[in-house]
C-alpha cells in the first residue's frame, strides 16, 4: 500500500457506502493501472517531482478505477484531493479503495440522487481547492451562482473541464471568464479516440449488459450525431442493428447520412424503433409525448452526460405503475396504449451504470491529458488566458506521442 491505512483513514474526511470494501476497490485499480502504460509513466514523473505539493485540487469525475489510478498520480504528484462522482456510476469498492490505499477524501456513492450528487460537489468546494477538475460544469455552478463558494472565484488557479456538456454550458451559461478552464473535450484526441472509439464501445457494452438482447438486426434510433453519438452509431451498426440517427444540426444530420446512416426527424422515427439512446447532453430531450409514439417493449437508454436528457419523470406520471425487472431494467407500463417500456439505469450513463464505462485503454489517453493540463495550469496558470479554452497543443500532441509509444510501438 502506498500510505499507512490507520494513518489515512484518521486524517480523511469521506461520505461513502463501506470502507469495508476497500480490498476488492484496490484489486479493480491495480488491474486498470496493468493496462495504463501512458500514466505509469507520468506517475513516475509525479512522484519524483511533485508538481501539486501543497496544492488542494477539488474533483468532479466519475469514481471507477481508472479515475482511481488518476487519483494515484494527483496524490503522488504532492496534491490533497477532494472527489466526488456522479449518480447511479460510482464504484464503491473503489470508492472505499482510494480513502483506504491512498488518503483522498470521497464524497460519492452508486445509489446516490442527483441532489446527493450537488451536495457532495458542496462538500468538494469546501476544502477551498487550489485547482478544479470538473465534469458537466457542476462545480463551477456552484461557484458561479451561489454566495457559499463566491470567494473561489478570486482564489482559484484554473480549472479543466472533462465533457462537452460541462463546456457548452460554461460558454453559454456563465460568466466563466475568471480563470483558465481547459475543456479536455475540444482536443481531437478525446474527441476522436474517447468518445468516439471509447464512448461508442463501451455503450454498446452498457446496453447488452443491462438487456442481454441481441443487437443484430434490431431498429435503434440514436439521438445526436456528436463525436459520442457519431461512436455510439457506428459501433451499433457494427453489431448488426439498423440505426437511424436523428440530428438537429442540418450539416451533422448531413455528415450522418454521407456516412450511411437513416437519418429522420425524432417523431418519425420513434414508432418503429427497438432501442432509443439518447447523446445529446442536453436536457429533456426524450419527453411525454415522445413516450407516447413509442411502440410496446421499446428500450430507452441514455448516453449523454445528465440524466434529465430523459423526463423520468414525465415517464412515471404517464405510467399506471413501474418496477424493476433486472437490476439495470424498470418497466414501465403505460395505460394508454396498453403497453410497456423499458428504461435502463433509471436515465443514468448506461455505459458506466450498467458498464464499466470507457476501456481502460481510452481512459489511459484521456486522464493523461487531465493530468498534464492540470500541471500547466500548477505551475504556469499566468501563461493562460481567462476563458474556457482547449488544452494547449503541447500536450495534446505529448499525449498522443505516449500513446503511439505504448499502443503501436511497443
Amino acid at each position: 500500500m502506498p500510505y499507512n491505512t490507520s494513518t489515512v483513514l484518521a486524517e480523511c474526511s469521506y461520505d461513502i457506502a463501506d470502507v469495508s470494501l476497500a480490498p476488492e476497490g484496490t484489486k479493480r485499480i491495480q488491474w486498470a493501472k496493468a493496462h495504463m502504460p501512458i500514466m505509469n509513466s507520468i506517475i513516475e514523473r509525479m512522484e519524483q517531482q511533485k508538481p501539486f505539493k501543497d496544492l488542494t485540487i477539488g474533483v468532479c469525475l466519475h469514481v471507477e478505477a481508472k479515475t482511481g489510478v488518476w487519483m494515484e498520480a494527483l496524490t503522488k504528484g504532492g496534491a490533497t484531493v477532494a472527489l466526488t462522482g456522479s449518480p447511479g456510476s460510482t464504484q464503491d469498492e473503489t470508492a472505499a479503495a482510494l480513502v483506504k490505499d491512498f488518503g483522498v477524501h470521497v464524497f460519492s456513492q452508486r445509489n446516490e440522487t442527483f441532489e446527493d450528487h450537488m451536495e457532495y460537489c458542496k462538500q468538494i468546494l469546501r476544502f477551498k481547492p487550489d485547482i478544479i477538475a470538473d465534469n458537466g460544469a457542476d462545480l463551477h455552478e456552484l461557484i458561479f451562482t451561489g454566495n457559499e463558494f463566491a470567494d473561489l472565484q478570486s482564489t482559484l488557479l484554473g480549472a479543466t473541464e472533462e465533457t462537452t456538456t460541462g463546456a457548452n454550458r460554461l460558454r453559454e451559461d456563465f460568466n466563466s471568464d475568471k480563470w483558465s478552464t481547459l475543456i479536455i473535450n475540444d482536443t481531437q484526441s478525446k474527441r476522436i479516440i474517447e468518445n468516439r472509439f471509447g464512448v461508442g464501445s463501451s455503450v454498446v457494452d452498457g446496453i447488452m449488459r443491462a438487456t442481454n438482447v441481441m443487437l443484430h438486426g434490431k431498429k435503434i434510433v440514436v439521438i445526436g450525431y456528436g463525436y459520442c453519438g457519431a461512436g455510439t452509431a457506428q459501433r451499433l451498426r457494427g453489431m448488426g442493428a439498423h440505426v437511424t440517427v436523428v440530428e438537429s444540426n442540418s450539416l451533422v444530420r448531413l455528415e450522418a447520412h454521407m456516412e450511411g446512416f437513416y437519418t429522420s426527424k425524432l417523431e418519425a422515427a420513434l414508432p418503429d424503433a427497438d432501442i432509443v439512446v439518447t447523446v445529446t447532453g442536453r436536457d429533456n430531450v426524450l419527453r411525454k409525448e415522445h413516450f407516447q409514439l413509442m411502440r410496446d417493449k421499446t428500450i430507452i437508454a441514455n448516453a449523454g452526460h445528465f440524466q434529465r436528457e430523459i423526463d423520468v419523470r414525465a415517464l412515471a406520471e404517464l405510467s399506471s405503475s413501474h418496477q424493476q425487472i433486472r437490476p439495470h431494467i424498470t418497466a414501465y407500463q403505460i395505460p394508454d396504449g396498453d403497453k410497456e417500456l423499458f428504461l435502463l439505469s433509471d436515465a443514468n450513463l448506461v455505459n458506466l451504470s450498467a458498464g464499466d464505462g470507457n476501456p481502460i485503454e481510452i481512459m489511459d489517453l484521456g486522464l493523461a491529458l487531465q493530468t498534464l493540463s492540470i500541471e500547466r495550469i500548477a505551475t504556469a496558470a499566468s501563461t493562460l488566458s481567462n476563458t474556457p479554452q482547449p488544452v494547449p497543443y503541447d500536450i495534446e500532441m505529448k499525449v498522443a506521442e505516449l500513446a503511439c509509444k505504448y499502443w503501436i510501438n511497443h
